[in-house]
């Protein structure tokens, strides 16, 4: 299995667990969510600082796109936090139900973005394993070259 293909089949693994790490999250104690969603949210942004490390460190003009929206997601997501921050403290049951609905609606749209985010994915994959394959058949369209030569006597062995 290449590399590719084995981020792929952890993404579906990771995505496939999502549900029931969820329905497992709604039974948890209140006094415990908190902590979960901070452990989440630290989470992610390890992986957020793991993942502008390795950009960086590649340095390419494929990487330095991707900085650039690794960027703006970031910034969106600070933003977004920021709104759902300032009405995190709602004690009446209008304004609970108000910061409900953001976060439903913030809930919705990152699912939605996640969506596009796997198939943008799978579009690099494939375009990837495109790349590799026509790769290897001009490298088979040379080999026959290379055997040949390869094969062919020397001048030395011509000379005996």
């Amino acid at each position: 299995m290449t590399a590719l293909a084995e981020k792929l089949s952890d993404l579906s693994v990771h995505v496939g667990d999502i549900e029931a790490r969820i329905a497992a999250f709604r039974g948890t104690q209140e006094r415990f969510r908190d902590q979960k969603v901070s452990a989440l949210k630290s989470g992610v942004q390890a992986r957020i600082e793991d993942l502008d490390t390795r950009i960086h460190n590649a340095g390419d003009d494929i990487s330095s796109v991707w900085t650039g929206i690794n960027q703006s997601l970031k910034i969106k997501a600070e933003q977004i936090q920021a709104l759902i921050e300032s009405k995190r403290q709602a004690t009446d049951a209008q304004r609970a139900e108000h910061r409900t609905q953001h976060l439903e609606r913030n809930a919705l749209l990152a699912i939605e973005f996640a969506a596009l985010a796997i198939e943008e994915a799978e579009v690099a994959v494939s375009e990837a394993v495109d790349a590799r394959l026509h790769a290897n058949a001009i490298a088979a369209k040379h080999q026959p070259d290379v055997a040949f030569q390869l094969n062919a006597p020397s001048r030395k062995q011509h000379q005996v």
